[in-house]
């Protein structure tokens, strides 16, 4: 009897027009499926992170991680198989919760049988650019856009100053104003 495949499509929660398809066989655990969405993604795969089973507006409330934690399941232990119940299933991922905490939505959106000769979990699909884990503040200097930002920051500097300056300028012409007729004023030609 062939295993299910699950194929899932995982998109970034904040960030359009990337996705991915990953086929993924009931055997397989969330770790394995972990592991090929850190790979589709681009990502160093050396932060912690959980699975969520979500309910259909992607509510969490079962919980699945990579490391150990008392309110969670072994993501290495659980086959994906059995945590689904649903032909549209939803879970979030969530990667280095603790730091950038990247969130993904996972839904399942085809059953298949499993074809011979292909090693899952398996990469099916790739739309879109996935954002940069970590920016190289350098790189962002390079980039002639992260320039022109440096150049526009370096520019509203020098007009703030120039305001500070100016307001000097104002109480040294109001002293000015004040002392219009000299230090010692006559009474009488007033």
């Amino acid at each position: 009897m062939a295993n299910i495949i699950f194929r899932f499509r995982v998109t970034f929660e904040d960030v359009d027009d990337v996705e991915r398809i990953i086929d993924v066989s009931g055997k397989n655990t969330f770790r394995d499926f972990h592991n090929a969405i850190q790979q589709a993604i681009n990502f160093d795969n050396l932060k912690p992170a959980s699975f969520y089973k979500t309910n259909d507006h992607w509510r969490p409330y079962e919980e699945f991680c990579t490391e150990p934690k008392a309110s969670a399941k072994a993501a290495g232990a659980s086959e994906l198989g059995k945590f689904i119940d649903d032909p549209h299933q939803k879970f979030l991922y969530v990667y280095d919760e603790d730091g950038d905490n990247w969130a993904l939505r996972a839904e399942v959106i085809k059953l298949m049988k499993e074809e011979a000769g292909i090693l899952y979990p398996n990469l099916v699909k790739s739309v879109g650019n996935a954002p940069k884990q970590f920016v190289d503040p350098k790189a962002i200097i390079d980039d002639p856009s992260g320039k022109f930002f440096k150049e526009a920051d370096d520019l509203i500097g020098e007009l703030l100053d120039d305001d500070e300056d100016d307001e000097d300028d104002d109480e040294e012409e109001e002293d000015d104003d004040f002392n219009l007729y000299g230090d010692q004023v006559d009474e009488s030609e007033l």
